[in-house]
C-alpha cells in the first residue's frame, strides 16, 4: 500500500489518478471525457489490488465534484464502498492499527459528505505552467527525517522532464544525525537511495530541506536514470533498511559519483 496515511489522498494511487485527471482538464478536455478516461485505464492497471482501485474510484469522483461534475455510477460505487465498509475491511486486511482504522472511518465519512453535495464555486480549467526543478545540479542537501534527525543528500542532475515539470536525480545518504549534517559528512556516508523528484507536492515538505553547499557533478544524467521515481513524502520519512540494503555494496556517496549514469541504471534501484 504506497500510503502515508490515513487520509483519504495519503496514498500514491489517489495523487496519480486526480493529477491525471485535472492535466487533462487544464489541458481542454471536459471533465467527464477526462474523468472516464482515467478511470477505464486505472480499472484496468490495478483490477486484482482493491486498496488501489478504492483510492482511485476516490481521486476520480473528487476531481469531478472539484469541476462541477457528477458521475452517478462512480458515486455509487463510492457510496457503496464507504458505506458497507469494503474500504475499512481492506485497511483491516492490510494490518492497520486500531488507530488509523479510526483515522481512516472518520476520513471516509468526512469525504462521502463532502462530494454529496455539489460545490459552489467549481473549478475551471486553468492552462498548465512549467514548474521548474527545485534544486540546482550540485546542490547538497541537509534533510530533517520525520523522526527528527537529519540526513543529507546530492543533487546530481536538475533537468527539465516534461511540458509541465522539471525534475531533480538525488542520492540521499544514510544518516540519521543529531544536527544538520555538514557538506564533507554527507560525502563520506553510506547511501540510501537514489531516485527523481519533481515540483509536485512539495510544499509541506521543502521545510524540511535546507541547501548546505555545492559540489561539482562529473556526469550529465539523462531521466529517468536509476528508472526510480520518487515524492516528496518519501524524501523525508523515517528510513526504511531495505534501501540501504540494496545499496550496501557502495562505500560511500563519494563514489556513488563517480558511477556512470550506465552503471547506475544497471543497478537494481
Amino acid at each position: 500500500m504506497g500510503a502515508w496515511g490515513p487520509g483519504i489522498s495519503s496514498n500514491d494511487e489517489y495523487l496519480d489518478v486526480y493529477d491525471e485527471i485535472m492535466k487533462e482538464f487544464n489541458n481542454g478536455t471536459p471533465i467527464e471525457t477526462a474523468l472516464n478516461k482515467v478511470v477505464e485505464k486505472y480499472e484496468t492497471a490495478f483490477f486484482d489490488d482493491t486498496n488501489a482501485l478504492h483510492n482511485m474510484y476516490f481521486a476520480a469522483i473528487y476531481a469531478g465534484w472539484e469541476c462541477g461534475y457528477l458521475n452517478n455510477n462512480l458515486y455509487n460505487k463510492v457510496k457503496d464502498i464507504i458505506e458497507t465498509g469494503k474500504d475499512i475491511q481492506c485497511w483491516r486486511e492490510l494490518e492497520a492499527s486500531a488507530s488509523d482504522l479510526k483515522k481512516r472511518e472518520k476520513a471516509l465519512t468526512s469525504f462521502l459528505t463532502k462530494i454529496s453535495t455539489p460545490k459552489v464555486n467549481p473549478k475551471k480549467p486553468k492552462p498548465l505552467k512549467y514548474k521548474p526543478p527545485l534544486f540546482n545540479k550540485g546542490d547538497v542537501l541537509s534533510i530533517k527525517l520525520n523522526d527528527g534527525t537529519y540526513s543529507g543528500a546530492i543533487v546530481l542532475e536538475s533537468i527539465k522532464t516534461s511540458e509541465e515539470f522539471g525534475s531533480n536525480f538525488i542520492v540521499k545518504a544514510y544518516m540519521n544525525n543529531t544536527e544538520m549534517p555538514t557538506v564533507e559528512s554527507i560525502l563520506n556516508a553510506k547511501v540510501y537511495s537514489y531516485a527523481w523528484y519533481s515540483k509536485i507536492h512539495y510544499k509541506k515538505y521543502i521545510k524540511h530541506i535546507d541547501v548546505i553547499g555545492r559540489v561539482d557533478i562529473k556526469f550529465d544524467y539523462s531521466y529517468p536514470t536509476g528508472r526510480i521515481i520518487s515524492g516528496w513524502n518519501t524524501f523525508v520519512s523515517d528510513y526504511k533498511d531495505v534501501y540501504y540494503r540494496e545499496n550496501v555494496d557502495i562505500k560511500n556517496i563519494v563514489l556513488f559519483l563517480k558511477l556512470t549514469p550506465a552503471q547506475i541504471s544497471n543497478r537494481r534501484r
